[in-house]
């Protein structure tokens, strides 16, 4: 999958989703076409069809792998805020819920962490909760299941373990680097074993 933009900052871009050959680098399929501002970043969900495109300041453009369809949507945020960088969006692996990373403009390390982030479904983009770690994180993820957020901070060098359920701190750890900036969550499927006899 590749989305890419073209054109001018002050005549607009034109954003294309397409299907990829991995080996041989060409394109496949054109999925959708559309007009947009600059792309953020884009995600899709393992369990998904849709594609996830944040552009500009606060809009998330949706493209229906299956049918081609776009639609787009403004993410609710405080007029303070704008988005993350790369690293601060992901969603749960069937689509349901977006999460994405707003940094306060009055920040002081403004365009490094995030401040806040805002957890969205992506039927009717409600904002369905707002976390705010007490160490701004640089980068965040969701674990396979759906079921735990992990942030990372490198002020502290800090991880952060939230519970998605009810967006409740589980834990906190400090001390886990000398900068950490990403995170990656392994696969929690565990093969069964043959025993020796």
């Amino acid at each position: 999958m590749c989305v890419n933009s073209s054109g001018r900052v002050d005549a607009g871009f034109t954003t294309t989703a397409s299907l990829l050959d991995p080996i041989k680098g060409i394109e496949i399929e054109n999925i959708a076409v559309f007009q947009s501002e600059r792309v953020v970043e884009a995600i899709k969900p393992e369990d998904s069809t849709s594609l996830f495109i944040i552009t500009g300041e606060s809009r998330v453009t949706t493209v229906d792998l299956q049918t081609g369809a776009v639609t787009h949507a403004e993410l609710a945020h405080d007029e303070n805020s704008s988005l993350g960088q790369i690293g601060t969006l992901d969603a749960t692996s069937d689509g349901a819920r977006l999460f994405v990373g707003f940094i306060r403009d009055d920040e002081e390390r403004r365009g490094f962490v995030v401040n806040e982030i805002r957890v969205n479904d992506t039927i009717f983009w409600h904002v369905l909760a707002v976390i705010e770690p007490h160490d701004p994180p640089m980068h965040f993820a969701i674990s396979e299941n759906g079921q735990r957020l992990y942030t990372v901070s490198p002020f502290e060098n800090s991880i952060a373990i939230y519970d998605t359920t009810d967006l409740q701190l589980t834990a906190y750890r400090t001390g886990v680097g000398a900068t950490p900036a990403r995170i990656v969550i392994p696969s929690m499927t565990i093969e069964p074993t043959a025993k020796s006899e």
